[in-house]
């Protein structure tokens, strides 16, 4: 890159920052849906993010905050924590004597990524192991990487709506890394699975510490094309189960494997492991 190119593309963007309304700290990876595009834009680890002249944001989402909607361009944006009123909470606590596992994974050669077109990809679990409660301990899936050494992606796990995703239950950030394949996430906590099941899903976080470029041919042309990392493992079942959800506006919308054409991409690997 040349130095007039790298001050032309330095002028023509501004760096804006996401922080906790509350203590003033920096909320990592926040959406920002950017108006009138089909992409969005994820902010760093340290809540700031780059926006090209010609992006307007339209809202910024980050989980365990209230949506904010924007209607005039700043460089600071604050946040407010969402807090649940809960009526009637019924503590049940794990035995943690048995352990269970559901799902599975496999270090095959097809994975699913993200190049130029939004996407998450999930799939649905149901308790079909035991009559009493069971807790969710730990996810595992296989990654590989096309630039990067290491590469964030968010987690989400939503309430099972007739076989689609409902609300959001909870949602964690993981790192994977090149060198070790299988990445293994052990929650904090032990959680309730839900009676309705839970649908598990992979939202690509699209910033600059996970993206890189890439030659691609299309329609005869050779294009560069930004793509990110990490890429998520799939394994060789029927896809009945499998969640594919578009970004539309500021919402995703969400369908199953039987309402999906195409039965030849595989289905997402993944592997939880459960306690009673």
């Amino acid at each position: 890159m040349s130095l007039l190119t790298a001050f032309a593309l330095l002028f023509s963007q501004t760096q804006i920052k996401v922080l906790d309304a509350e203590n003033q700290k920096p909320v990592p990876y926040a959406k920002l849906i950017l108006k009138d595009k089909d992409y969005y834009i994820n902010a760093e680890e340290n809540g700031t993010a780059n926006i090209e002249q010609e992006e307007k944001i339209s809202e910024i989402q980050s989980y365990g905050y209230e949506n904010l909607k924007v209607n005039k361009n700043q460089n600071i944006y604050f946040l407010k924590p969402k807090y649940l009123e809960i009526d009637e909470v019924q503590i049940i606590k794990p035995k943690l004597s048995k352990t269970f596992t559901m799902g599975k994974v496999a270090q095959e050669g097809t994975f699913f990524g993200v190049n130029n077109t939004i996407w998450m990809v999930g799939k649905e679990f149901r308790n079909n192991i035991s009559a009493e409660p069971l807790f969710i301990k730990s996810l595992s899936f296989y990654s590989r990487f096309n630039a990067k050494t290491s590469a964030t992606i968010k987690v989400n796990i939503y309430y099972d709506e007739n076989g689609l995703p409902g609300d959001l239950y909870k949602s964690v950030i993981v790192t994977c890394y090149k060198k070790k394949k299988l990445t293994k996430y052990i929650f904090p906590k032990p959680f309730l699975f839900p009676d309705q099941g839970i649908i598990v899903a992979f939202e690509w976080i699209l910033n600059e510490e996970n993206s890189y470029h890439k030659i691609m041919t299309l329609n005869g042309e050779q294009q560069d094309m930004k793509a990110h990392d990490p890429l998520i493992g799939s394994v060789t079942e029927y896809q009945k189960n499998i969640i594919i959800g578009n970004l539309s506006g500021e919402n995703w919308q969400f369908k199953n494997g039987s309402q999906n054409p195409n039965k030849g991409i595989g289905n997402v690997g993944i592997e939880l492991e459960l306690t009673n």
